[in-house]
C-alpha cells in the first residue's frame, strides 16, 4: 500500500514539474507575463497572465522600450527559476474574462509545495460532486 501511495505522489510531482515546465515555455514565448506582486508577511508571491488566458501582455505605460526590455528580462529570470524548480505553481486566481496564475518558492520566503494524497482525494472528490466530471478521467492520470 505505502508503494502505491508514493507511485501516486510521484505522479503528481511529474505533473506539478510539466505545469512548471510549461509555464516556463509560455514566459519565453510571450504568452504568459508578469502582472502584479503579492507580498505577504515575509515572503512575496508573483501573479502571471497573458493573451493565452485571457489576460493582457504586460507592456510599458508609453511603449517604451526599456521598460518593456525590464519585463522581457524579469518573465526570463522567472522562467529560469521555474526550469530551475526554484519557484512552482502555487495558486490558480479566476476572475471575470481572465486567468491569474501565482508562482512563488523559497527564493521568494515561500516553502516548496510537495504532492499531497489526502488533497487529490478531496480534488477528485469535490470535482466529482459539484462539477459532474466522470471520476473515471482521474484513473488515467499517469506518467509514462
Amino acid at each position: 500500500m505505502n508503494t502505491n501511495i508514493e507511485n501516486e505522489e510521484h505522479i503528481i510531482a511529474s505533473l506539478q514539474r510539466d505545469i512548471n515546465l510549461t509555464l516556463a515555455f509560455l514566459l519565453l514565448s510571450g504568452q504568459l507575463t508578469i502582472r502584479g506582486v503579492f507580498v505577504n508577511s515575509g515572503r512575496f508571491s508573483i501573479s502571471l497572465s497573458g493573451p493565452i488566458i485571457g489576460g493582457a501582455r504586460t507592456i510599458g505605460k508609453f511603449g517604451d522600450d526599456v521598460t518593456n526590455t525590464i519585463i522581457d528580462i524579469i518573465d526570463a529570470i522567472l522562467s529560469i527559476l521555474l526550469i530551475m524548480d526554484e519557484i512552482r505553481l502555487v495558486g490558480v486566481l479566476v476572475g471575470p474574462g481572465r486567468v491569474s496564475l501565482t508562482v512563488s518558492g523559497p527564493i521568494f520566503g515561500d516553502p516548496l509545495n510537495e504532492p499531497s494524497l489526502p488533497n487529490v482525494r478531496f480534488f477528485r472528490q469535490m470535482i466529482s460532486t459539484h462539477f459532474h466530471v466522470d471520476p473515471n478521467h482521474f484513473r488515467h492520470l499517469e506518467k509514462e
